[in-house]
């Protein structure tokens, strides 16, 4: 399975949701993830965590032939503002586009504009995932997956909350259920199982 998580915006939450994909599914079966930012999010992720870090293989998108065929599931983390037909590329050679939108007006600026090359390309296999979410009382990604859901775009039903544990995971080069010194940290996990669950079901 060819797992790509792409947006026209950066800073949605590409790359924390591309090595929380990519754990859930090396639990499941060899996984490798593909660092194709050209700022290396991921791959500095894996250095700062050294050896016991994440619990799979990172590689740039240019070492990515050289190990494709070693793994049964390949997640690709992307960088943000892909040119047209880097974007294409991408949509055509995945079993799943996950489109990470943090419900805020810029970011969904660029969440509609990713959805109308989706639509005039004709690509169906695509799904939204709600990231930053901020807590309640406030409705802002009940709001956006109304939207979204109006439209008939597909949106995982799990949505990941803004929660510090994820930036604690990013600085110990980790997935978040290993960040021992937050309380939210098993939480922040599950959201991710929970779509990593929906990926693999279909």
């Amino acid at each position: 399975m060819i797992i790509t998580i792409t947006s026209y915006k950066g800073g949605v939450g590409k790359t924390t949701s591309a090595i929380h994909i990519a754990a859930y599914l090396q639990r499941l079966a060899p996984t490798l993830l593909v660092d194709g930012d050209a700022i290396r999010s991921a791959s500095k992720w894996a250095q700062r965590g050294g050896e016991g870090g994440l619990p799979f293989k990172v590689v740039s998108h240019a070492q990515m032939v050289s190990h494709i065929r070693d793994y049964q599931h390949i997640v690709i983390d992307t960088e943000g503002n892909p040119s047209d037909d880097d974007f294409k590329d991408l949509a055509d050679n995945c079993d799943l586009l996950v489109i990470p939108a943090v419900p805020e007006s810029v970011a969904t600026d660029g969440l509609t504009h990713t959805l109308a090359k989706l639509r005039s390309l004709g690509n169906t296999r695509h799904k939204v995932l709600l990231t930053m979410v901020p807590p309640k009382p406030r409705t802002d990604g009940l709001q956006l997956r109304e939207m979204l859901q109006a439209e008939g775009i597909p949106v995982f039903a799990s949505e990941i909350p803004r929660l510090a544990a994820y930036e604690k995971a990013a600085t110990y080069g980790v997935p978040v259920y290993s960040v021992k010194d937050d309380r939210n940290a098993a939480r922040a996990w599950e959201v991710y199982e929970a779509a990593g669950r929906e990926i693999v079901g279909g």
